[in-house]
């Protein structure tokens, strides 16, 4: 007798568990289909302070830019994850003139319109001109409404400002 077969002895079963079996599994994945998408809420927003982790010597690797941002009553801090291609220069990104949204955000300081709902935050794209710049032939045409998606992210503390220090904390407790 193989060892083998006392386990394909004890995971068989019923026809009848392995119908409701086959049943359930298609109804885990269509489930999420038509599952509502959380709300976003609209929030006028100023940015605190902003940092980032530079990728240097990446062949496809990552940048992230972290973005602090106060409202009437929370802290979001979201992070921004772009695409890289660069060997020598850490602030070059080889990949920009191919896809122009992988430019870092460049967040006004002043108020704005933000929404976020439990997991991104999204932020109008204030810097559209050098978005098109970089863009090249392949991106001649930008919509003016271009929000970036950031992720909400209270896991690394990489900040300056107290506020978002403390956020960072409260999150972390």
């Amino acid at each position: 007798m193989h060892s083998y077969s006392c386990f394909f002895r004890a995971i068989r079963m019923s026809p009848f568990a392995a119908l409701s079996l086959l049943a359930l599994v298609p109804a885990l994945f269509v489930q999420p289909l038509f599952a509502a998408p959380p709300p976003r809420h609209e929030v006028q927003a100023q940015l605190l302070d902003q940092a980032a982790y530079l990728c240097d010597n990446c062949f496809f690797g990552a940048h992230d830019y972290y973005y602090c941002f106060a409202t009437d009553d929370t802290v979001l801090i979201g992070v921004q994850r772009t695409p890289v291609v660069n060997w020598w220069d850490k602030k070059q990104n080889y990949l920009t003139p191919v896809h122009p949204s992988w430019t870092q955000l460049d967040a006004p300081t002043e108020k704005m319109s933000v929404s976020y709902d439990d997991k991104h935050l999204w932020v109008n794209r204030a810097d559209q001109e050098a978005v098109q710049k970089a863009g090249g032939k392949l991106h001649a045409v930008i919509k003016e409404s271009m929000d970036v998606r950031l992720r909400l992210d209270y896991k690394h503390d990489v900040f300056t400002n107290k506020r978002c220090h403390d956020a960072i904390r409260a999150k972390a407790h």
